[in-house]
């Protein structure tokens, strides 16, 4: 049998700690060499842009995309194949097949939109627990739409974090999130006017914007130890952390093939000769693995950059499904009917 799992259905199914436990299990088993990861690939779908949410993100000559990304992760129990489109006026369609790797069945079928949004949270928290300085308590934060609340959810759970300083374009979308969320978290969340002001004694920083040029300057970073998530861009024409930054940070990346493939903080310092693909020393695999050094005695700047792969894809839906099927929840259905081939 088949689960089907909505959106509404996965809320609640686990709490934020669970979901990024199964990030760690999903890279590790990545990171030791059991699981594969498929890197997105973008179809794009020709036409003209109907409007300008593509934010510079959507190529000239196309409209929109088809992507998908997959994984596997038979220590855990599971392959998949998250596939979705996005620019078109119904926004983003985004669903995960989830396949046995016992049995080789379809598992289940899951609308991915919520648990998207905490597992991109789950990533960052991971990566930030293996690389920020100890004692991080003030975090920069540029982006207050959904999934900065997430993050500041995430990253909560990993840092004992008393102080945000939250930048983005709107003010008054950006005053009414920092008065939300000093409410949900009970902790100081305040709006600030410039970039310079949101990293002014910043321990970690934290980028997750739709704006494809860079967020802030990296001569605007504190000279100190602290660490950067850049979380919002997987173009190699978009970026939102610049080369400076880039140049005097330790890097790494989700998956090690799709981020120099994808991360325009990457690939534009590359072709400005400004760094090699050295100059990434890991991923997220290594890291949980143990096989890499997050934040050596001495390090200044570290930096993750992350779009989301098919290793959090499936580490979080293998362990959504066997939830569910714990409590009765979803849907069931059957493949396989019997048939007769019939001309």
């Amino acid at each position: 049998m088949v689960l089907l799992l909505h959106n509404h259905e996965i809320r609640g199914l686990m709490d934020l700690s669970e979901y990024i436990d199964a990030v760690e299990a999903g890279y590790r088993e990545f990171g030791r060499g059991a699981g594969v990861a498929f890197p997105r690939e973008n179809l794009w779908i020709k036409g003209d842009r109907r409007d300008s949410r593509g934010g510079g993100h959507v190529p000239a000559g196309s409209k929109a995309s088809f992507k998908f990304k997959a994984g596997l992760l038979p220590g855990l129990g599971g392959a998949g194949v998250n596939a979705y489109t996005a620019g078109l006026p119904g926004g983003l369609s985004t669903f995960m097949f989830l396949f046995d790797t016992d049995s080789g069945a379809l598992a289940a079928i899951l609308e991915v939109m919520y648990l998207s949004w905490l597992k991109t949270a789950a990533v960052s928290a991971l990566a930030t627990r293996y690389l920020a300085p100890p004692d991080s308590a003030v975090l920069a934060l540029f982006g207050t739409g959904r999934h900065a609340r997430s993050q500041l959810y995430g990253l909560t759970r990993v840092a004992d974090i008393q102080r945000v300083q939250a930048y983005s374009r709107n003010p008054d979308k950006r005053g009414a999130f920092c008065e939300r969320m000093s409410d949900e978290l009970g902790i100081e969340v305040i709006a600030v006017a410039s970039a310079a002001a949101a990293l002014r004694d910043a321990d970690i920083v934290t980028a997750i914007t739709s704006s494809p040029t860079p967020v802030f300057p990296g001569a605007a970073l504190p000279d100190k130890p602290l660490h950067i998530n850049g979380l919002g861009a997987h173009y190699p024409w978009v970026r939102e952390i610049d080369t400076q930054t880039v140049v005097n940070s330790r890097v790494f990346v989700d998956v090690l093939r799709q981020g120099l493939k994808e991360n325009g903080e990457l690939v534009i310092p590359i072709e400005e000769g400004r760094i090699d693909a050295s100059h990434v020393l890991g991923d997220l695999g290594a890291l949980a693995a143990g096989a890499l050094p997050g934040r050596p005695p001495g390090t200044r700047w570290t930096l993750f950059l992350s779009g989301g792969t098919g290793v959090d894809d499936v580490a979080v839906a293998t362990r959504l499904c066997q939830k569910a099927r714990e409590r009765g929840i979803g849907s069931e259905f059957e493949f396989g009917q019997p048939y007769e081939f019939e001309f």
